[in-house]
C-alpha cells in the first residue's frame, strides 16, 4: 500500500483520563416530542484483543461496509476473521433494523448456558445494553460455532484506550470514523501477526487511514487481492462507484444550482435534453431547494405506485388528485415504493418533449424494447395484479385520463429497494460464443415483478446462472446509467419447476420462510406433552362436553370447535372453543417474537409457510378428534328463536368427539336416520346459524362473490380461489356464523375493559365514485333502482340486480362490487375515533378476529386482552402502548395483504403451468370492466379474471363510458357484460409467467355456447386437474 512507509500514528495522545463519561443526545419521542437523555458509561481497562487462532489477517469494518455490502461479508468466504466495532454496530442500528439484523446475527451468542445468558443475548439484540465481556475482560467471541469465519463485536465504546471523545466542531460521522480508525491501530499494536486490515468504502477515511500508516482497501479492492485464494469472490459486491459522490438530494458533482427564491425553474423541457456531461437523466435537486419547493407548494411529496404491468407509467397522490408520471425521464430513475418530490407540468409541450426523450434513450440503446418492453402497458396485467387494485383506483380509471394532472419527479427522499427475484436475459447468439472469454460479464436482470425496470449486474458465472430464478439486490442508480445496478445474492432454482416458482412468489411477497431457529423451538413444551395440574389450573372442564371440529378437508392446525346442548329450561348452550394458543406462546419470548414478524400463515396452493413451529400447530394446539387439548371458550345461553341469553368466556380443557369435514357434517345433518347426540348438536347449530344469519342480513351484512363462489366479507383473510374446488354446504356457513358470534362478542368485552388498547378490525364504507359509476353501468342494462347509500341498501340493490334468464348476472354484479370495497384492517382503539369502529360488510359495531390464533398474530393480541380484561393473566408491556399496538397492527395488515397477494399469485402460476401443459384453449368470457389497457373479463368455464388486452390501432377504448369500439367497424361495440370468445394460452415471455387472454370475437345477443349448469361443471373437473393438489385455509 501507498501509505506503508508512513509513520503510524500515536492513538495514545487524546485517550481519556478518567474511566466515567456522560454521553448526551437528543431524541424525538414517538408523540413527536424533544427528550434530552444523559447516558453515564464507565470505561474499561481489562479488554484484550480476540485472538483469532491462525488467521493471516483481521478484517476491521467501516460503518459504510457495513450498511451497503452487507451480502458480501456474510456470504463471501473471502471475508474472515472480522472485527465489528461497537460504534459500527450502533450506527448500523439505527440507521437500518434488517442490516443490524444480519450483521448482528453473524455475530450472535450461540452457547446453551442458561436462561440468563439466552435472555441477555436477546436483550442485547433488541435493546441498547452493553456489549457482553466475560472472564478477565475478553471481549466476548459471539460468532456461532457453526461460522467459522469468526466475527466478533469489540466494545471500543467502553474500553478507554479506544473510546474517542467528540471534537468541538467535528460531526458525528467524523468523530465515528475516527473511532473506527483507533480500533484498527489498537489492534495493528496489541495482535502480533495477523494484518490488521481496514475495510471502507470512504475514500476520505481511507485516505486518513493510509496518511496514519494504516492497511486499508474498499471492498471491491480487499476482493481483487483476495481473488488468487478465492477465484469465486466478489459475485455479491454492491455496485458503488459512485457513493462518494452521492449527497442526500442527488449527485454533487450533477446537481444544478439552485434557483433563486421566488424565481419559477426555467425550461422544464430543457431538463430532458441530455447533459452536457453524459448524463442520461436529468439531476436531482438539492435538498435545500428540494426543502424551499415544498414549503413554498410548487412541490409536493409523496409514493410512487406503478400502474399494474409497466414500470414506466406512475401517480403519486396529491391530496383528492392522482398526479400521472409517464415515461423514463419524467420518472428519473424512481422506482415503485419510493417516496419522492414531484413537480406539477405546466402543459402537454413538457409531457410531448420528454416523450421524444425516451426515444432517444431507446436509440441510444440499441434496444426496442427499452422502456417499452419492460412492463409493457398494453399486456394484459394478470389475474393478481388486476385485484390488487384498491377501491380508489378502479373509480380513477373510470375517470377522463387526459383531464388527470401531469408531473416529473425532481427528487427522490427515500428508496424502497428490496430483494427482487427474476431471470437473467438469455445473451445474443454472439455474445453466446465468447461469454467464457469475459472475466466478468455484464447481464440484463429481468424481475418477475413487470412494475420494475431491468437491473444491470456483473457476473463470473453467467453461464451458470442462465434459465435460472436469482435474486438481486439494487445497489444504485446514477443519472450516467440508463439501468440501474445490482448484484445477484442468491440462486433460487431453475426456471418453470414449481418449487422455484413458488419459492419466488414466497420472496417477491416479503413471506419469511426460514427455519425455526434453536431459540424458538427451546419456548415449545416437548413432543409429548400432556396437560398436567398446573396447565388445568384455573380452567373450566368441558371433556364430557359433546363437540367436534368442522374444517375444510384435510386440515391439521384445527384451532376451532363447535358445542351444543338443549338445557333444562329449553334453552341451548352453546359453545365455540378456539385453541389456546397463548398459553404456550408468552408475550416477549424468541418464538413471540418471531410469530409478531411473521403476523399470519401464508397458504399457496400446494403448500403453508406456517406462522408458528408445527409441533403447536398441529398437534399439541390443534383440537384433534380424542385427545385433551386447552381452549379459550365463548359459551353463550341460546333461546330457541336464536335470542343470546348470557355470554361467558372462560379458559377450559375440551375432547374433541371427532374432527370432521364441511362434506361429513353436512353428511351427518341431512342423515335422518342419524339420531347420535353429535348429529342432534350440529342440527341445532344449524338452525340456529340460519336464524342468526337471517338477522344479519336483515341489519345489512353483505353477500358477496368472487369468480368462482360467493363469500362473506369478513372471510377477507382467505383468497377466493382457494375454495374453488369444493361447493359451500350449509355447514360451511353454520361455522362462519358462530365465530363471527364469537370474533363480535370478544370485540365488546376487550374495548369495555381495554378502550384504548384494544385491537380490533373495520371496514371502511367503499368509495362513492366506484359505486356511482357500477350504478351507471347496470343501470345500461336496465338494472336503474341501484342505491348504495348504506350497506343495507347496498345489499338489497345487489339483490334486485337480477336477469331471468341469466343465472350468471347476478354473481358477476356481485363480483363488480366486491371490487368497490375497501380492505377491512386491524387497528388500535386509542388511535382512531369510535364512530369509524364499524365494519361495513358485516354490519356490525365492533367486531375483531379471535377465532384463529394459530395462524394470526391479531387472534393471540386479542386472547391477551381478553385473558387481562377476565383478571386471567396481566395485561402485558406490548398491549399497553398505542402507538406499539398501532406500529404492530399496521405490520399485521401489509403482512395480511402480502399473504392474500401470494396466494393468488401461486393460483395464477398453476393456471399458467395448466395451460402450458394443455396448450390454446377457447372459450367464453363476459366483460366486467374496461381499462385502458383492454377489457377485464371473467373467464367461468376454467374461473380466469383477467385483461384481453385491446390493440389501440384497432379500437377505441372509452373508459369514461366503459365501451371499446372497433376501428374497422363502428357497428362492433362491447360493452359491460357483453360475452365475447377469447383464446387463453400460457405466455412466458421475459420468464414471467402469464397466463394471456386475446380477443377472438364477440358473441351474439342470444348466442350461448353452452349452458350455465354444464359450464359450472367443467369448471369444478378443470379446476381439480390444475390444483390437484391444493390446500384448503379456514375461512374464519
Amino acid at each position: 500500500m501507498g501509505g506503508a512507509n508512513v509513520e503510524e500514528a500515536d492513538i495514545t495522545d487524546d485517550v481519556p483520563s478518567g474511566a466515567r463519561r456522560l454521553n448526551v443526545w437528543l431524541r424525538r419521542t414517538r408523540q413527536n416530542k424533544v427528550r434530552k437523555v444523559v447516558r453515564e458509561v464507565y470505561l474499561r481497562d481489562d479488554i484484550v484483543p480476540e485472538i483469532f487462532e491462525g488467521a493471516d489477517q483481521i478484517v476491521v469494518l467501516d460503518t459504510n461496509i457495513a450498511l451497503h455490502q452487507i451480502d458480501f461479508i456474510a456470504e463471501d468466504t473471502c471475508v474472515n476473521h472480522v472485527i465489528v466495532p461497537y460504534t459500527v454496530l450502533q450506527e448500523v442500528r439505527h440507521r437500518h433494523m434488517g442490516t443490524y439484523a444480519r450483521l448482528r446475527a453473524l455475530c450472535r451468542v450461540d452457547v446453551h448456558a442458561d436462561a440468563g445468558d439466552d435472555e441477555r443475548a436477546a436483550a442485547e439484540l433488541e435493546g441498547e445494553s452493553m456489549p457482553i465481556v466475560r472472564g478477565r475482560g475478553t471481549a466476548l467471541d459471539t460468532g456461532s460455532a457453526r461460522n467459522a469465519r469468526r466475527f466478533a463485536v469489540f466494545p471500543n465504546e467502553f474500553f478507554r484506550e479506544t473510546f474517542v471523545e467528540r471534537r468541538p466542531d467535528e460531526s458525528v460521522n467524523d468523530r465515528n470514523d475516527r473511532a473506527i480508525r483507533r480500533v484498527a491501530h489498537w489492534y495493528r499494536r496489541h495482535v502480533v501477526g495477523p494484518e490488521v486490515i481496514l475495510l471502507t468504502d470512504d475514500r476520505a477515511c481511507k485516505a486518513k487511514a493510509i496518511a496514519d500508516g494504516l492497511v486499508a482497501f474498499t471492498a471491491r479492492e480487499f476482493a481483487e487481492r483476495m481473488r488468487p485464494q478465492f477465484p469465486d469472490c466478489g459475485e455479491r459486491l454492491a455496485f458503488r462507484e459512485d457513493d462518494f459522490e452521492e449527497t442526500a438530494g442527488g449527485s454533487a458533482g450533477s446537481t444544478p444550482a439552485a434557483t433563486p427564491r421566488g424565481e419559477k425553474r426555467k425550461g422544464q423541457s430543457q431538463d430532458m435534453e441530455r447533459g452536457s456531461d453524459g448524463a442520461v437523466y436529468p439531476p436531482h435537486l438539492k435538498a435545500s431547494e428540494v426543502e424551499r419547493g415544498l414549503k413554498e407548494k410548487r412541490f409536493f411529496q409523496g409514493t410512487l405506485r406503478m400502474h399494474m404491468n409497466t414500470c414506466l407509467y406512475a401517480s403519486v397522490a396529491h391530496g383528492a388528485e392522482e398526479v400521472e408520471i409517464q415515461g423514463r425521464l419524467l420518472l428519473n430513475r424512481a422506482v415503485d415504493g419510493d417516496t419522492v418530490v414531484v413537480e406539477k407540468l405546466d402543459g402537454a409541450s413538457a409531457q410531448a418533449h420528454a416523450q421524444r426523450g425516451d426515444k432517444r434513450l431507446r436509440r441510444e440503446v440499441a434496444d426496442s424494447e427499452f422502456g417499452a418492453g419492460e412492463g409493457d402497458a398494453s399486456k394484459a396485467p394478470s389475474g393478481t395484479q388486476a385485484l390488487m387494485e384498491s377501491a380508489l383506483e378502479l373509480a380513477k380509471s373510470f375517470s377522463d385520463p387526459e383531464a388527470r394532472p401531469k408531473g416529473r419527479v425532481v427528487g427522490i427522499l427515500r428508496r424502497n429497494w428490496r430483494e427482487y427475484c427474476g431471470s437473467l436475459k438469455p445473451l445474443h447468439d454472439d455474445r453466446k460464443e465468447n461469454v467464457t472469454a469475459f472475466d466478468k460479464a455484464d447481464r440484463m436482470f429481468i424481475p418477475t415483478d413487470s412494475r420494475l425496470p431491468n437491473i444491470m449486474i456483473q457476473t463470473r458465472h453467467s453461464g451458470n446462472l442462465e434459465n435460472k430464478r436469482i435474486v438481486v439486490v439494487l445497489d444504485g442508480w446514477d443519472r450516467f446509467g440508463h439501468y440501474p445496478r445490482g448484484h445477484w445474492t442468491q440462486v433460487l432454482g431453475e426456471v418453470g419447476d414449481r418449487a422455484t416458482e413458488s419459492a419466488v412468489i414466497l420472496h417477491e411477497h416479503g413471506v419469511i420462510t426460514r427455519e425455526f431457529g434453536d431459540a424458538i423451538l427451546r419456548c415449545l413444551p416437548p413432543a409429548d406433552w400432556q396437560p398436567g395440574p398446573e396447565d388445568l389450573a384455573g380452567r373450566e372442564d368441558f371433556r364430557n362436553l359433546c363437540l367436534c371440529s368442522v374444517d375444510p378437508p384435510g386440515c391439521k392446525d384445527i384451532d376451532d370447535a363447535v358445542s351444543c346442548e338443549r338445557l333444562p329450561n329449553g334453552n341451548f348452550r352453546v359453545g365455540v372453543h378456539i385453541a389456546d394458543v397463548t398459553h404456550f406462546v408468552h408475550p416477549d419470548t424468541a418464538i413471540d417474537r418471531e410469530a409478531a414478524e411473521r403476523c399470519t400463515t401464508v397458504y399457496l396452493v400446494e403448500r403453508r409457510t406456517d406462522m408458528l413451529p408445527g409441533l403447536l400447530t398441529t398437534d399439541i394446539c390443534s383440537l384433534r378428534g380424542g385427545v385433551d387439548r386447552l381452549t379459550f371458550s365463548v359459551m353463550w345461553e341460546i333461546k330457541p328463536d336464536a335470542e343470546i341469553v348470557d355470554t361467558k368466556f372462560c379458559k377450559a380443557i375440551i375432547r374433541s368427539q371427532a374432527a370432521l369435514s364441511y362434506a361429513e357434517a353436512q353428511a351427518k345433518i341431512d342423515d335422518h336416520s342419524d339420531r347420535s347426540k353429535l348429529t342432534v348438536g350440529l342440527r341445532n347449530l344449524n338452525k340456529l346459524a340460519k336464524l342468526i344469519r337471517a338477522a344479519r342480513m336483515r341489519a345489512g351484512a353483505l353477500e358477496l362473490a368472487s369468480q368462482e363462489v360467493k363469500f362473506e366479507l369478513d372471510s377477507e383473510t382467505q383468497d377466493p380461489t382457494d375454495v374453488a374446488e369444493y361447493t359451500l354446504r350449509e355447514t360451511n356457513k353454520m361455522i362462519e356464523e358462530f365465530m363471527l358470534l364469537a370474533n363480535q362478542a370478544v370485540a365488546t368485552k376487550i374495548l369495555a375493559t381495554f378502550p384504548m388498547f384494544g385491537v380490533l378490525r373495520r371496514h371502511p364504507p367503499p368509495k362513492d365514485e366506484a359505486l356511482k359509476t357500477m350504478g351507471k353501468l347496470l343501470a345500461k342494462h336496465g338494472i336503474s333502482d341501484f342505491k348504495y347509500g348504506s350497506n343495507k341498501e347496498l345489499g338489497a340493490s345487489l339483490g334486485r340486480a337480477v336477469k331471468p334468464d341469466d343465472p350468471y348476472f347476478n354473481q358477476l354484479v356481485r363480483m363488480m362490487a366486491t371490487r368497490c370495497m375497501n380492505q377491512a384492517v386491524y387497528f388500535c382503539t386509542g388511535e382512531v375515533q369510535p364512530e369509524l369502529y364499524f365494519h361495513f360488510g358485516l354490519a356490525m359495531e365492533r367486531y375483531t378476529h379471535f377465532t384463529s390464533p394459530i395462524r394470526r398474530y391479531a387472534d393471540v393480541l386479542v386472547h391477551r386482552l381478553l385473558a387481562a380484561s377476565l383478571g386471567i393473566s396481566p395485561l402485558p408491556q406490548q398491549l399497553q402502548s398505542k402507538p406499539v399496538i398501532a406500529e404492530q397492527c399496521e405490520k399485521i395488515n401489509v403482512k395480511h395483504r402480502m399473504a392474500q397477494w401470494a396466494g393468488r399469485a401461486s393460483a395464477d402460476l398453476h393456471t399458467f403451468m395448466y395451460f402450458k401443459n394443455k396448450g390454446k384453449q377457447s372459450a367464453e368470457a363476459v366483460v366486467t370492466r374496461v381499462r385502458r389497457s383492454g377489457m377485464q373479463v371473467v373467464v367461468q368455464r376454467y374461473g380466469i379474471d383477467g385483461v384481453v388486452p385491446m390493440p389501440e390501432e384497432e379500437w377505441d377504448i372509452d373508459e369514461d363510458q366503459q365501451t371499446v369500439t372497433s376501428k374497422k367497424d363502428k357497428k362492433v361495440k362491447i360493452e359491460i357484460f357483453r360475452r365475447v370468445i377469447v383464446n387463453i394460452e400460457a405466455d412466458a415471455t421475459d420468464f414471467r409467467n402469464r397466463t394471456r387472454l386475446t380477443f377472438e370475437r364477440c358473441l351474439g345477443e342470444q348466442e350461448r355456447l353452452e349452458a350455465f349448469e354444464a359450464m359450472e361443471e367443467k369448471r369444478k373437473q378443470v379446476v381439480k386437474e390444475m390444483f390437484p393438489d391444493r390446500l384448503i385455509p379456514e375461512a374464519n
